[in-house]
Order: C-alpha cells, then sequence, then structure tokens
C-alpha cells in the first residue's frame, strides 16, 4: 500500500520548538511556576475573604401559621367585591395574600383544614411560594366537614418548630368543630403549653343569600359558628377574637393583626462572605506540579 498524503499539523513548528527548545529556555519555566505557586500559598495563608453587598436581615422575625377552613360551608357567597358577590374562601386567599406580602421577613406557615388537617406550606421566610401555594386551594380539598381542634393542634405543632419568640397562629373558621380526634379544649391546652398567641377569626355574615325562581332573598340561617369557643381560644392565649362580616370587616382585621404584631423596625446589616483561601492554594498546587513537571523535562 502507497500512502499519498500526509496529516497536516499546522502549529507542528510550534510543538516541536516547545519540545525540544534550549536547555536554557526550559529552564527559565521552572522557577516562574515556583515563583507564582509561593506568591499564590502566602496570599492564601492571609485568608483573603470576597464581601459582598449591604443586605436587611430582621432581627426577631415572627412566626406565623395561617390556618384556613376549607370545608363546604366556605363556597358560600356572602361576601362582596365591587358589588359581585365572592366565595368566603376566595375572599379569604385575596386577603391573605395582601397580609403575606406585608410580612416581608416574617416566616410564615399554612395549615388548611375540613375534615382532616394537613400542614399544606411548612413555616418559611419564602413568601412568594406560599401566595402561590395559598392561590390553589379549593373548596373540599380537605373534606367538606371541619375538624377545627385538630387544625390548631397542627397549627401549634407547626409553630412550635421554630425557637420560641412570638409564635402566632391565626385561626379562620365559618363553623363549630364537628370532625377530627382533637377536641379544641385539648388543642387550646397544648397552644397554653407551647407559649403561641391564637388570633381566632370567625367568618360569615348573620344571613345567607340563597336564589330562588324569583331572584335573591335573604334568609336568617342561622350561621353555624361556635363564637364561644373561638373567643376562649384567643383570651386564653393571649390573642384576640374577631368577627367578619363583610369584606370591609376581614380586612380591617388583617390590617389590625398586621399592627399588633408588627414587623420587627430594626433591621442587622450584614454582608455575606466568601473565603478565597482554597481557590488561591489549588491555584498554587496548580503551579507547584507545572514546576515541577517542567523541571523534569528540563
Amino acid at each position: 500500500m502507497v500512502l499519498t498524503g500526509a496529516l497536516k499539523v499546522p502549529f507542528f513548528n510550534r510543538l516541536k520548538k516547545l519540545n525540544g527548545g534550549s536547555v536554557a529556555e526550559r529552564r527559565l519555566v521552572s522557577p516562574f511556576f515556583w515563583g507564582l505557586a509561593w506568591f499564590f500559598f502566602v496570599v492564601a495563608a492571609a485568608r483573603p475573604v470576597w464581601i459582598g453587598e449591604a443586605q436587611q436581615v430582621n432581627r426577631d422575625a415572627r412566626n406565623i401559621v395561617l390556618t384556613l377552613d376549607v370545608s363546604a360551608s366556605m363556597e358560600e357567597k356572602d361576601f362582596d367585591v365591587n358589588g359581585r358577590p365572592i366565595t368566603r374562601l376566595n375572599i379569604v386567599k385575596n386577603l391573605a395574600k395582601d397580609f403575606i406580602q406585608k410580612r416581608t421577613g416574617d416566616n410564615i406557615g399554612l395549615v388548611i383544614f375540613g375534615s382532616e388537617a394537613y400542614t399544606y406550606a411548612p413555616i418559611s421566610p419564602d413568601t412568594k411560594t406560599l401566595e402561590e401555594l395559598l392561590s390553589e386551594i379549593g373548596i373540599g380539598i380537605a373534606g367538606n366537614q371541619t375538624a377545627m381542634g385538630d387544625a390548631l393542634a397542627l397549627a401549634v405543632q407547626t409553630a412550635s418548630a421554630v425557637p420560641e419568640n412570638a409564635r402566632i397562629v391565626i385561626l379562620m373558621s365559618d363553623g363549630i368543630s364537628n370532625a377530627g380526634v382533637i377536641q379544641m379544649d385539648e388543642a387550646l391546652r397544648l397552644a397554653q403549653q407551647a407559649h403561641v398567641k391564637v388570633y381566632t377569626i370567625g367568618i360569615g355574615s348573620d344571613k345567607q343569600s340563597l336564589q330562588n325562581f324569583f331572584g335573591f332573598i335573604q334568609n336568617s340561617s342561622g350561621l353555624d359558628l361556635d363564637e364561644a369557643t373561638l373567643k376562649k381560644v384567643a383570651s386564653d392565649t393571649g390573642g384576640q377574637y374577631f368577627r367578619a362580616k363583610s369584606t370591609r370587616d376581614l380586612k380591617q382585621i388583617y390590617d389590625t393583626i398586621d399592627t399588633l404584631e408588627a414587623v420587627e423596625s430594626e433591621d442587622v446589616t450584614v454582608r455575606p462572605r466568601k473565603e478565597l483561601a482554597y481557590v488561591l492554594i489549588l491555584c498554587g498546587l496548580a503551579c507547584w506540579i507545572l514546576a515541577f513537571l517542567s523541571r523534569r523535562v528540563g
């Protein structure tokens, strides 16, 4: 077989010169890398630090657990926005979102309850994710009854997972506890033992809107709301009870709680710090290896 061509390497002459250069040229490479390695090691010994931009950190964040009734009765449309009827759940969600947006720096969690109670979002400073989760909640997602005792006990447990400073539960319901395994008295004792302050909100108007063939009529339906228990839970834990009969009432309640549990105004300024010594040590080691290899070649 006759080879009629050859592989062309455009930088062959440069490689040849580097590999076959004079001894003097190759000996100059080794001291350079030794010196560079020494420089990196000396600078690393000084422990240089990268300091980022100043950030505000709340010194004493509140730890709040919103506890929301999502039972079937929360579908009642006895609230309104701009004259248009809206369900109890939707108005609570909308105003709760506004409340969350004001609590920058606080840690907030979410418990929902119907026939059963669930931790929908653990306590976290990530209010953006909490707002998204809140918008996804629908009627009956946890069942159609009202396990208020289970919900309060779970909210207390969730709040107790953080250090004992300003543990707060906001319990919102439009009914009476008729499901679950934990009674309200027992849940109240748990809240007192864990030093959790509970704000309770009774949701719903005194009358219920019903529609028939002739239009809307007002029926003095009985709002099945256990105000006595909600008041007792609030007073015995150092909180307050509120009654929300309208959209305006509920907004004022959120504003009041926001004022009573104001976000700590005195912030601490911190700057993120990152140690750079290990990066310089790695650079020094790389130079040391290159110096060693160049010396062997020489």
